[in-house]
């Protein structure tokens, strides 16, 4: 993945990952909630060497405590320093026990000893760090019987004012950390391993095919389906008249043109697609016939209001001929219409027989553009085997995650099969995004705003009122 693929990754997936990482940070303040405060208490101490009056003694006994402070910082923790520390102070614990409370350590090059005791009294912690330095004290004396080394407290423990752990601050910014790694690690791997079709780029990774047209998602289209229901300077009808435009620039040989409008799976809106584009090649003034040969669901017929009856099948199986089975529709009737007729049980048949060839030959010779509405290609082999009898198909791929790529690429490899033409992809059920040009809302002033209308109109009328009064 690129840079540009991770920053729409976030785009995409903002909320899950603040979701994600709004939980590592409540994960972090509930650990720091029940962690039982903790307090640090400090006492130092300085190896020197006894007073003397020997240039000698002197030398070896500054010598010799360098040499001794690594050992007393051992010592500091053995039970030899730390069991006197436990009886004084009347601990309930034993050396080993204590001695997880007590650190001993010495800063390099140096010949002080520092104790820190950690305890969740802060009174307690002082006491102990104190008690430890006077029992290392005692027992180095003891050891070291006649050393010219002793040493001496420079720096009591003092009871400490506040906590050293849990650190808050720093805890809740490490669960917000982790949350927003861990959440953008989520939202990578749930797009490495999501296998829909989402985006134009999914669909650019399977086909080089170009996209001639582009639908939004938008609510109250299956109630509304067709662009005729609907405002005529919708975004909806405008990407229509795109697909149109794009299509025509598709048919570079001239002519009459057959297009197959097909998907990959059910449920892509290739009906509604085909449709659509063939009303809005009619309302353009081309000479369009609209074919439903999706003859196991057809739909056309339910959609534009036609009669089912008698249509596609009837025509191949030879009981009427084309012209007295076309329909016309709008209200113009400049819509020419053959509907599916009755369900065959032999569909694929039907569609691969020389009576169908003949029939598109013949309607190319009366039509500008016949628009056939076909089966999906991964279910039959209907649309293959028109694909390979018209000037092309024309792909619906649904971007909300309806298909997968691996069905998207069956699809393809389908068509490819039978050489048949792929003139380009209807990308329907995209996510709407504000700002790009696909989206512009450019309609009529009048249409926008019918007040504005009904004030040019009465303006208008005074105006003409005018005109009588000083004629």
């Amino acid at each position: 993945m690129e840079l540009s693929d991770y920053i729409r990754l976030i785009r995409k997936r903002w909320i899950s990952i603040l979701a994600v990482a709004l939980l590592g940070l409540a994960v972090a303040g509930a650990y720091t909630a029940f962690q039982t405060p903790k307090y640090d208490a400090k006492t130092q101490l300085f190896v020197s060497v006894k007073s003397t009056d020997s240039p000698t003694d002197l030398i070896q006994g500054s010598s010799f405590s360098e040499k001794r402070v690594t050992s007393y910082v051992n010592l500091a923790t053995s039970p030899r320093v730390l069991q006197p520390v436990i009886d004084k102070l009347h601990l309930d614990l034993t050396a080993e026990g204590l001695k997880s409370q007590v650190t001993a350590s010495a800063p390099p090059q140096t010949v002080l000893i520092d104790i820190k005791v950690t305890n969740t009294t802060p009174k307690l912690a002082a006491a102990i760090a104190n008690s430890t330095a006077d029992s290392l004290t005692q027992a180095v004396q003891q050891v070291e019987e006649g050393s010219v080394v002793k040493l001496s407290t420079i720096e009591p423990a003092t009871e400490p004012i506040s906590p050293s752990s849990p650190k808050v601050p720093l805890n809740l910014a490490l669960g917000l950390v982790v949350g927003l790694l861990l959440g953008l690690s989520v939202a990578v791997l749930r797009q490495v391993l999501d296998t829909r079709v989402r985006t134009v780029e999914d669909i650019e990774r399977i086909t080089t095919a170009a996209v001639l047209g582009r639908f939004a998602a938008e609510d109250g289209i299956a109630a509304a389906p067709l662009v005729t229901q609907q405002d005529p300077y919708s975004p909806r009808a405008e990407s229509f008249r795109q697909l149109r435009t794009h299509l025509q620039f598709t048919n570079i040989s001239g002519g009459s043109q057959s297009i197959v409008v097909t998907s990959t799976i059910p449920g892509e809106g290739k009906s509604t697609t085909a449709v659509n584009l063939a009303i809005m090649l009619a309302e353009s003034g081309s000479k369009v016939l609209l074919v439903d040969a999706d003859l196991r669901r057809p739909r056309i017929a339910n959609m534009l209001g036609l009669e089912s009856s008698v249509g596609l099948t009837t025509v191949l199986s030879g009981r009427v001929t084309a012209e007295d089975a076309l329909q016309t529709w709008g209200a113009e009737e400049s819509l020419h219409v053959l509907t599916s007729g009755r369900t065959p049980p032999n569909p694929s048949e039907l569609l691969g027989s020389p009576n169908m060839h003949a029939l598109i030959r013949q309607m190319e010779q009366q039509y500008d553009v016949i628009i056939i509405d076909s089966p999906p290609l991964l279910p039959v082999t209907d649309p293959a085997v028109l694909g390979a009898a018209v000037s092309g198909i024309l792909l619906v791929i649904s971007t909300d995650g309806h298909v997968h790529k691996e069905q998207l690429s069956q699809a393809i490899s389908n068509i490819n099969a039978v050489d048949a033409k792929l003139l380009g992809l209807a990308l329907n059920r995209e996510e709407i995004k504000h700002g790009t040009y696909s989206y512009y809302d450019y309609r009529p002033d009048h249409v926008v705003s019918s007040k504005k209308q009904v004030t040019r109109k009465s303006s208008d009328r005074d105006l003409a009122s005018s005109l009588r009064r000083g004629n």
